[in-house]
């Protein structure tokens, strides 16, 4: 039992100096239980040393008692072990020794009680095994905890470390916090005292406590001054109680307030400025004050500028208003008021114009916005213009408008659309008039010519399409001009308008009526029959109806009035002849209803058109001879009353390749007709102007005058300045030597016109001769403002001069009336001598005719020129 006992003892002292070092690694509760779990192991290895050493002479009662003074006295070494020193370890062996003795003593107290040996052995077995499991367990639990407590240092190590790593960081950011704020409170302190705005910080009450350079530079006072006094002794005294309200305001919250004060400077001058202020954290009320006097006369400046935009609007007489995006009126002028009879802006801007005053159509049929071609503006970017549209007034109303709308753009963006517009009402009823007389015969409301061709073109196709026949049909009253004569022209009017109204009743719906001037009047009958004699006997009927109708006698204002028609009918069927030629057929026809005695119906006869056919014919051949210069200038000499040549007039002639030589009264009717005048008159224009550049090299030559005849249509041609000047200008010719010779028909018509035409070629140098002098009916207060150089006595007074009194009077008034005039005369058509004494002793100073030259070639011209030189 010996070795047991040793054995449990050193078990028991190393479970104990196990705890004992646990305990000493721990602290607090987890050291009370170790010094606990370590005295009793003490403890235990002692008592059980002894029990199992003294197995055979203890009883069971002493053995167990024996055990409660060592376990105090471990648990009491224990306690003085958890703080090491020398008189703790002392107190600790000696306090073990008398725990120890102690034991002894009880356990030998209760030897020999009488227990059985094979008991005693028994109680130490199970002392022992106890014991051993004990001990097993305390060491093994010491283990683990060591264990356990070197897992936690590592881990605690590497807390520490990083707790140590953290420790640096967060020193290292708080002194660059620190530095950042130092840094941050500096630049605060900077940006305050050099802020441009005026900065103050005061308490509650008002009282300054901070202001910045500004407000010392602003305001005048010192800042100790400043620093005396509160916010409202710098704002004006009878605002005090507003602001003092307002200081209220900003210390019941702590938003940002803005508002507009006035800072009163030291002299006393009061500044507007606009105040930021907001309450601090720490109570107190920062307050930055911005100088807003330019910005309050900029604010004056723009009220102005729109004041005076909005007056100049107003000024303007049409209509203006501007929408956004959404079509909302963002403003109008007062024009818009008054044409769309608003009395107010606040009745329509705010509002969508577009349902306001253009819902609606003309006809009352909805207008859908998306269509609007005002938006179209801001919608697509595009400028619109339209006159066929109206806007409804206030009282429900439509106005006719032509308006145009532009987009408004800024920076790229478009912001809506502004809109001009015009009442057009009363032009729009203008234009109607003016259709109705541009289309209808103002008189009698019939169609004029120009919707009568429309009709007719019409007719034509609508023959041409159902093969049948129409008739078109010209009809004349009989001796109009003596009821005009007689009676006036209103009387002529009533028997027009009656005319024209039994007209009409004489047709079908589908007819046409038309008045094309003075008394003629032509129908048009359409779908007639598709056989031509049928479609005769039809026009017939209508012709008949129409004459009987126009054969009842006619009250005129109480005058009775008997008048006949002629009428002449032309039939076609398809597009076989053009409208110019049918009007001119049914005309022909009618001239045969006259021709027969008036009162008469006569269809086109087709005898006439062979005339035309040959009038075709020779158009044609014109058209040939000018392409291929069959056309010749011929020269009547034009001589003084010394019989000394002065000039020619130039004279056209036309070599035809098979009838030869044919004379322009022939072909010169025709080309005016066809307007072929004008490149042959051109040609006539060239030929003489470079005939003048070759007289000028010639001694015998350059003084005389070549005379040009310019017809109506040339001279009305707007170039025909600019054509002479480029004429001249091209051959050379000097313009004194060249004349142009115009008709009375020319120079009557048109006269103010005319006027400044032959002005501007008088400036070019060129002179002017008025041909044909007496034919027609010259108005002298026209003819002397009329830059004309010479006065031309037509050959019809001349060719009689000698032996009519009248042809002989007219001439020698108009030679006295030319030298009055300062114009110079000549008379054509001299074929006598008796004439041209007559002529010379009257005045006239120029002749043309037979008895000094016929007209020849110009080598014929040249060759006489020469032979009167040298006679």
């Amino acid at each position: 039992m010996a070795g047991l006992s040793l054995l449990i003892a050193m078990m028991g002292f190393y479970a104990a100096w196990t705890h004992a070092l646990r305990m000493r690694k721990h602290s607090g509760h987890v050291a009370v239980l170790w010094m606990l779990t370590g005295s009793f192991s003490l403890g235990l290895s002692v008592w059980s040393l002894h029990v199992t050493g003294m197995s055979s002479s203890v009883s069971f009662d002493s053995t167990m008692l024996s055990a409660l003074p060592v376990m105090l006295a471990s648990l009491s070494g224990f306690l003085l072990m958890r703080a090491i020193s020398a008189l703790r370890i002392v107190l600790a062996a000696l306090l073990m020794l008398a725990g120890i003795s102690l034991m002894h003593y009880l356990s030998s107290a209760g030897s020999g009680s009488g227990m059985s040996e094979i008991e005693s052995r028994t109680l130490s077995l199970l002392v022992s095994a106890g014991a051993f499991c004990w001990f097993a367990c305390a060491i093994l639990v010491s283990f683990y905890d060591r264990r356990i407590a070197v897992q936690n240092a590592g881990k605690l190590e590497a807390v520490e470390q990083e707790y140590l790593h953290r420790m640096s960081h967060a020193e290292q950011q708080a002194r660059q916090m620190t530095d950042y704020l130092r840094e941050s409170e500096m630049r605060m302190r900077m940006t305050l005292r050099y802020s441009p705005d005026a900065v103050f910080i005061c308490k509650r009450d008002g009282s300054i406590v901070y202001v910045n350079d500004t407000v010392i530079k602003l305001l005048g006072y010192s800042r100790k001054n400043l620093y005396g006094m509160t916010v409202f002794d710098l704002v004006p005294a009878d605002w005090q109680d507003r602001y003092r309200q307002a200081a209220k305001e900003i210390l019941a919250d702590h938003d940002r307030h803005v508002k507009e004060i006035r800072l009163v400077r030291k002299d006393g001058a009061k500044i507007p400025m606009e105040l930021n202020a907001v309450m601090l954290p720490d109570g107190r009320i920062y307050g930055s004050c911005r100088d807003i006097t330019e910005r309050k006369l900029a604010q004056r400046a723009l009220q102005d500028t729109q004041g005076n935009m909005q007056r100049l609007l107003d000024s303007v007489a049409e209509g203006i208003y501007g929408v956004d995006n959404d079509g909302v009126c963002t403003f109008v002028n007062a024009a818009f008021l008054r044409i769309l009879g608003y009395t107010d802006a606040s009745e329509i801007v705010g509002k969508i114009t577009h349902d306001l005053i253009h819902h609606s159509h003309a006809d009352g049929s909805p207008y859908p916005v998306e269509t609007c071609k005002v938006y179209q503006a801001f919608i697509k970017r595009q400028d619109n213009h339209v006159d066929d549209e109206v806007f409804w007034r206030r009282d429900g109303t439509a106005v006719c408008v032509e308006y145009w709308s532009h987009p408004i753009i800024k920076n790229g963006q478009v912001l809506g659309a502004v809109a001009t517009f015009l009442d057009i009402t009363e032009r729009k009823s203008a234009e109607q008039k003016i259709h109705q007389l541009a289309f209808f015969d103002a008189l009698t409301g019939l169609p004029n010519r120009r919707l009568l061709l429309d009709r007719l073109n019409q007719a034509v196709a609508s023959s041409d399409r159902n093969n049948c026949y129409a008739a078109l049909m010209f009809l004349d009253l009989d001796d109009f001009k003596k009821l005009n004569d007689s009676r006036g022209h209103d009387m002529g009017d009533m028997l027009l308008v009656e005319v024209a109204r039994r007209l009409q009743a004489c047709v079908r719906e589908g007819d046409s009526v038309a008045r094309i001037g003075g008394d003629e009047f032509v129908v048009v009958l359409e779908m007639l029959s598709t056989h031509v004699n049928v479609a005769v006997l039809q026009a017939e009927l209508v012709g008949e109806k129409i004459r009987a109708a126009l054969n009842v006698p006619y009250e005129l204002n109480q005058y009775a009035y008997h008048t006949t028609p002629s009428i002449g009918i032309v039939l076609f069927r398809g597009r076989e002849e053009n409208i110019d030629d049918l009007l001119k057929f049914a005309d022909m026809a009618m001239y045969q209803a006259k021709a027969a005695g008036r009162n008469a119906i006569r269809f086109y006869d087709p005898d006439m058109q062979a005339t035309l056919e040959a009038r075709v014919v020779m158009e044609t051949e014109l058209r040939s001879a000018l392409r291929e210069s069959q056309f010749r200038l011929y020269y009547q000499m034009q001589v003084d009353n010394k019989r000394r040549p002065i000039g020619a007039e130039v004279l056209l002639r036309w070599v035809h390749p098979e009838r030869g030589l044919i004379s322009p009264l022939h072909f010169i009717p025709l080309c005016e007709q066809t307007n072929l005048i004008l490149p042959l008159g051109l040609w006539v224009l060239e030929r003489a102007c470079e005939q003048l550049r070759i007289w000028q090299d010639d001694a015998l030559t350059r003084d005389l005058v070549l005379a040009v005849n310019v017809s109506a249509t040339q001279f009305r041609q707007a170039d025909f300045v600019a054509e002479v000047a480029r004429v001249l200008n091209e051959s050379g010719a000097d313009p004194s030597r060249l004349k142009l010779e115009l008709t009375e028909s020319i120079v009557l018509e048109q006269v103010e016109e005319t006027i400044l035409k032959m002005r501007e070629i008088n400036r070019l140098g060129v002179g002017f001769s008025m041909d044909d002098f007496g034919t027609g009916y010259s108005s002298l207060q026209y003819l002397k403002r009329l830059p004309l150089d010479q006065i031309k006595i037509d050959q019809s007074f001349v060719r009689d001069i000698a032996t009519d009194p009248n042809d002989a009077a007219i001439v020698q008034t108009v030679i006295a009336m030319t030298e009055a005039m300062g114009l110079t005369v000549i008379a054509e058509g001299v074929e006598t001598l008796a004439q041209f004494e007559f002529l010379d002793l009257r005045g006239c100073n120029a002749f043309q005719g037979y008895l000094f030259s016929e007209p020849v070639p110009i080598e014929a011209l040249e060759d006489l020129l020469a032979s009167m030189d040298k006679g």
